[in-house]
């Protein structure tokens, strides 16, 4: 097992030259600090970076579905103008398939809107952030 270091040790050499003076410890502790932010930054972008990524795949696939809906969209409501000739005339027709085409509409931009307003959050970095605040009073009430 390592010997433990004694508060008595690190402010004084005993002969061997391993002490450390206050000017020192307090430049480790600074530079110890400055990559702990550093970290911390890199951190956050990491996560960020994956949250957009995500968004931006949800994005290109919901593309893709309104493409391939548009067609199925057309066929659709060809097939309801079709089906409401039989029952009115054809002007009537075309308002009622336009009717059905404002409801699918609005559906979908209160789904899509839904899916979007979830915020991006860097959850991760908070919480390691409070951490190592945390961290450090303990450290100043020693």
């Amino acid at each position: 097992m390592a010997e433990r270091v004694r508060t008595e040790d690190l402010y004084k050499a005993n002969g061997s030259g391993a002490g450390k003076s206050a000017g020192q410890l307090v430049k480790e502790v600074t530079e110890d600090l400055s990559s702990l932010v550093r970290q911390e930054i890199e951190l956050a972008k990491q996560e960020l970076g994956t949250a957009v990524s995500e968004k931006l795949k949800g994005v290109a696939i919901l593309v893709v579905i309104g493409v391939i809906g548009f067609f199925i969209l057309i066929f659709l409501l060809l097939t309801i103008r079709d089906a409401f000739t039989e029952l009115w005339a054809p002007w009537i027709s075309d308002l009622a398939t336009i009717g059905v085409m404002a409801l699918v509409s609005a559906g979908g931009f209160l789904v899509a809107r839904k899916k979007l307003a979830t915020p991006i959050t860097a959850e991760i970095t908070k919480r390691s952030v409070k951490e190592d605040v945390e961290m450090m009073k303990s450290f100043g009430k020693r």
